[in-house]
């Protein structure tokens, strides 16, 4: 097997980033793996340099990012459903949501344990022509996403508040996104909506369970759109929707539309914000699907996925 390990050298702390690469150099050597360290010079880099790998090679090779949620995406949409390819994560992002799904999260930063973990299949999200690793987010979520990315550079602002912050700056905004949700039954739904949430991993905004009942291997898409609703009536919804209780909460579900399914179609008026993985994109219409075990993540040793069907 071949490892790579891939890092941005512009983001986080300098010291800890050296760390890291001392540790994997050192663990590399003593085990007298191949492996290589990349460097990414620019956003996209990390894409082309996983196809690059895989077209070169037909070897077993394991890709290790350092970073986030919208880092796994950018690698994995590099080769789905590659069976030679397996992806792995040291959590390095703002919300690393993705990992909150398994046990024992301080084991993805163990250079050991990613070297003698195993990997397992999970489904993908699939957006257009785009792939989803955890969960895609339009309306408020998306909103406060982009906020938090601005508060973010404030020293005094953790990854964690940037999100808390960033709820609190958007609801004294105007906020709504009217969309059709088109279903496969013949069901539509075609309304205001306060957001709308679509996951795979049941994660997104640094612990927020907007998605309870999503499992990463089930064949199906979790959504819950959130009806447009008063500040008041939101404010009132966020504890349950952050803690994942939403659906035993007969209150909220007289606002809250949740169906699980393996495909279904969304359309908007005029183009409009996406947030895939943590990555803003846009869209008119989106075609959502479930790719069943599109991808091999790494599961580092003594960790283990939370969830079962």
């Amino acid at each position: 097997m071949i490892y790579h390990f891939i890092l941005n050298p512009k983001s986080g702390n300098c010291k800890k980033r050296d760390m890291l690469e001392l540790a994997i150099k050192e663990t590399c050597v003593r085990r007298q793996l191949s492996y290589h360290i990349y460097y990414t010079t620019c956003a996209g880099d990390a894409t082309e340099y996983v196809r690059s790998m895989v077209r070169i090679s037909q070897e077993l090779q394991r890709f290790i990012c350092v970073g986030g949620d919208g880092t796994i995406s950018e690698i994995v949409n590099s080769a789905p459903s590659t069976p030679n390819v397996e992806f792995g994560v040291i959590p390095y992002g703002s919300g690393n949501d993705f990992v909150r799904n398994f046990t024992n999260t301080k084991l993805f930063s163990d250079i050991e344990a990613q070297i003698d973990g195993e990997s397992m299949s999970f489904d993908l999200i699939k957006c257009n022509d785009y792939y989803c690793v955890n969960m895609v987010n339009i309306g408020f979520d998306c909103s406060v996403v982009k906020e938090a990315a601005k508060l973010k550079k404030y020293k005094l602002v953790t990854p964690g508040l940037s999100y808390i912050f960033g709820v609190v700056v958007v609801l004294f905004r105007k906020f709504g996104t009217r969309m059709k949700l088109i279903f496969d039954d013949g069901e539509v739904l075609e309304k205001e909506f306060t957001l709308t949430a679509i996951g795979n991993g049941k994660f997104c905004g640094g612990g927020f369970m907007a998605s309870p009942k999503a499992l990463l291997d089930d064949g199906l898409l979790d959504i819950c759109a959130i009806d447009k609703v008063s500040r008041f009536t939101f404010i009132k919804l966020v504890g349950s929707y952050k803690a994942g209780t939403y659906l035993e909460n007969k209150s909220a579900m007289k606002v809250i539309r949740h169906r699980r399914v393996p495909h279904f179609k969304m359309e908007f008026e005029a183009p409009v914000p996406i947030c895939i993985d943590g990555e803003i994109k846009g869209a008119k219409t989106i075609d959502f699907s479930v790719v069943r075990n599109a991808f091999n993540f790494v599961i580092p040793k003594g960790s283990a996925y939370k969830y079962k069907k």
